[in-house]
């Protein structure tokens, strides 16, 4: 629904009240439910917009349908001419017809945007205040993946916006080099380099550290599956030889189904200090299974055979993951042989490498020197490999802030000491430092209401061997945020499946007596990234990633331009082509709103033309005013400014608009709302999907009225007022999206 519908609906209710004496709750859900609505008139002649009212006539004389129509179309006008730039109302056959002024309209916003009042209305919503984006801030042990790049260009756009609107904008990146998976890329690199092994030369430092990480996690993974697994089976055994034992002396009372079951349960007891094929036994009691458990009658009394059923179900899952680290196994050890030996060799007994594991951890959080500077170095390394790749994007940092530093270690020791002292906290078995929040919400309506309609429930800010959590540096962390880098609000831009951390890490403020903070810290969630034919997983070094996709762009690009004849030399059309692919990852990643999944197909990345179709809407609007003008406007757009000040005073009042005019005009209408409600409601994604029908809309108007050529000095007046708005805004927008500026496509 355009502005002017919006206006005009929103008055309605109200003269249609006055008219017909009825509630207007009434009128509003007639409106809601569609049965009264404005819509564009079939010519002209009638106005712009008709909105029929037979629902409400249809008790009246039809000979009084008139003199109601015409009180109707007095009051309407009353309320709307100012409101809402309605120059008529009238009244024909039960139609409200509406004609707007849409000179007035044009007139106005060229007024807003020449005379920048328009932008001193919007930097007045922040008023220079602090504000922090932490964004990105992927564990620093693979390089970035299409998942971590959404929330990359979802941080980074939502803070362009910010900055757009007055507050004096901060990004953070906060990496996490005290995590589990951090260390064992640490301990990974330790058994490389003890053997003498770095990066090769031509890698980029970042995927060399993935593969590291994937495939000594592979390692101990598969020797953790391994334990599990002969756990499993042991149990299964248990379980079969229970059966056997219980049912084989008097099999003639038994079902066919069942005996078949008891007699494969007998063959695997009896036979398993033997060599046999476990798996094939496991497939045909799966089967055997299956037609048993269509009987629920006899599954519910026979306990046994619930039991095996659980327990083979648990046995393929263990199976089932197994599998695929040993098929992401062979695909590494294909490609990095050398190192894939040496970890194998390396990696053997679990029980030794979980505890060196976690030695590591506790040394690193102690603060020992040489534990430190090898993981600092590492981390360090793989954030140099994430800078570029965003820069490539043109996203950067004010500050990378790093876990292990002291304050935010010191600080998370602080708050444990700190919640200890309230009656919400209680040591746990092993000396645990435990949070119960269910009591925190019965004593305060904050935090019910944060976790409401669900429990609050209890978490853990202190393991047994005195080392905390990601949740409780993280406090410290958002602490430092508000006190040391003197934030006003902070966004955290984190992924919608730790809502629950987030409102636990709230809670815990509130609690601590840190309220404005809690207040105005608020969780921007996104919802994660599905890659069709692929499921993407750093532990396994199975992912898509952002250096992947920026190439596969370009390359399509360059493609599509070989297609056509160009003089365009190769390293400018290069150029270009990456240009392009810049404005299109970042178009995809906006491209579904935040709070949904996205499904991404590698195979049809080329497909992706949204944030082409605003660039060469941007290169016609200033190919127009660069021939009309002679004017540069990426060299000094002050003189478009300038330009639309002395275009001002031509608008002719007689000139009548095209549909397509009309439009455009509606549309630049929207800027300022949809700059707002993309702020209010976090969703950055409404600035592409509102630049994209600006520029659809934009390049129809030029296909049926062009500017260039247009005789008529009162039309070329208002088709160039038209083009010069459409530049100024879509550039606007294309500097919140991160969409590259071309001169030429």
């Amino acid at each position: 629904m355009s502005e002017i519908v919006q206006c005009i609906m929103d008055n309605l209710p109200r003269v249609l009240s006055r008219v017909f004496d009825v509630d207007e709750e009434t009128i509003r859900e007639l409106i809601i439910n569609g049965k009264i609505k404005a819509s564009p008139t079939p010519d002209p002649k009638y106005g712009d917009y008709g909105i029929p009212i037979h629902i409400l006539l249809k008790d009246t004389p039809r000979d009084k349908w008139g003199e109601i129509g015409n009180t109707i179309s007095q009051y309407l006008y009353q309320e709307t001419s100012e409101k809402c730039s309605v120059e008529k109302v009238e009244f024909l056959n039960g139609y409200i017809n509406v004609v707007v002024s849409y000179h007035n309209i044009l007139e106005k916003i060229a007024r807003d945007h020449a005379l920048k009042t328009l932008y001193e209305r919007l930097e007045k919503i922040g008023n220079g205040s602090e504000v922090i984006v932490e964004h990105t801030s992927a564990n620093p042990v693979h390089p970035l993946h299409i998942g971590s790049g959404r929330n990359s260009v979802l941080g980074d756009s939502y803070a362009r916006l910010l900055k757009k609107l007055g507050f004096n904008v901060k990004t953070r990146f906060y990496v996490n080099d005290l995590g589990r998976q951090v260390v064992i890329l640490v301990y990974g690199v330790r058994i490389l380099e003890s053997k003498g092994v770095r990066k090769p030369e031509d890698m980029k430092v970042d995927h060399w550290y993935g593969v590291v990480y994937a495939l000594t996690n592979i390692l101990i993974e598969q020797s953790i599956l391994r334990k599990k697994l002969k756990n499993s089976i042991d149990e299964l055994f248990t379980v079969l030889d229970t059966l056997c034992n219980k049912y084989s002396l008097d099999m003639s009372k038994l079902e066919p189904s069942i005996k078949e079951i008891v007699l494969k349960a007998c063959e695997v007891s009896w036979k398993k200090n033997l060599k046999q094929d476990i798996l094939k036994h496991l497939k045909t009691l799966s089967s055997l299974l299956k037609e048993a458990t269509r009987n629920r009658e006899l599954m519910q009394k026979c306990e046994a055979l619930q039991l095996l059923r659980d327990k083979l179900k648990e046995v393929k899952a263990i199976l089932r993951e197994y599998s695929e680290y040993q098929k992401a196994e062979k695909s590494l050890s294909i490609h990095y042989p050398d190192i894939h030996t040496i970890f194998k060799s390396a990696i053997k007994d679990y029980n030794e490498v979980e505890k060196e594991i976690k030695e590591l951890m506790q040394s690193i959080e102690k603060g020992d020197i040489q534990a430190l500077e090898l993981t600092r170095r590492i981390t360090r390394e793989v954030v140099e490999g994430f800078k570029q790749t965003l820069c490539n994007l043109d996203i950067e940092f004010h500050g990378f802030d790093y876990e292990s530093s002291s304050e935010i270690l010191e600080g998370a020791h602080r708050i444990v000491e700190d919640l200890i002292k309230t009656k919400y906290a209680r040591i746990v078995e092993g000396g645990a430092v435990e949070i119960d929040l269910n009591s925190a919400a019965y004593d305060h309506a904050y935090i019910k209401d944060l976790f409401h309609p669900d429990q609050a429930g209890r978490f853990i800010i202190r393991r047994s061997d005195g080392t905390t959590l990601y949740v409780t540096r993280d406090i410290a962390y958002t602490l430092y945020k508000f006190r040391d880098l003197n934030a006003q609000k902070v966004y955290n831009v984190v992924a919608v499946e730790q809502s629950r951390e987030q409102k636990q890490l709230k809670s815990i403020l509130y609690l601590l007596g840190f309220t404005r903070e809690a207040e105005n810290l608020y969780h921007f969630a996104y919802e994660m990234v599905h890659l069709k034919g692929m499921k993407m997983s750093g532990r396994r070094g199975t992912y898509y990633t952002l250096d992947e996709l920026l190439v596969d762009l370009e390359l399509k690009n360059m493609e599509k331009m070989y297609t056509r004849e160009t003089k365009i030399e190769h390293s400018e059309l290069r150029k270009i082509a990456r240009k392009i692919a810049v404005g299109s990852v970042r178009g995809l990643m906006l491209s579904v709103d935040p709070s949904k999944v996205m499904i991404f197909e590698p195979e049809k990345v080329g497909e992706f033309e949204y944030t082409t179709l605003i660039q060469y809407a941007f290169v016609r609007a200033q190919g127009i005013v660069r021939n009309l003008y002679n004017i540069e406007y990426l060299e000094d757009p002050d003189k478009v400014f300038k330009l639309l000040r002395e275009l001002l005073g031509s608008i002719n009042k007689q000139v009548v608009f095209s549909i397509e005019e009309k439009k455009l005009i509606e549309l630049l209408m929207k800027f300022e709302n949809v700059m707002i409600s993309s702020y209010r409601e976090m969703k950055p994604n409404k600035i592409l999907e509102y630049a994209l029908e600006l520029s659809l809309e934009f390049n129809k108007f030029y296909e049926k009225h062009p500017v260039i050529g247009e005789r008529d000095i009162n039309r070329k007046n208002i088709k160039a007022i038209l083009t010069t708005l459409v530049l100024i805004v879509i550039s606007e927008l294309m500097d919140i999206i991160g969409i590259p500026k071309l001169v030429k496509m």
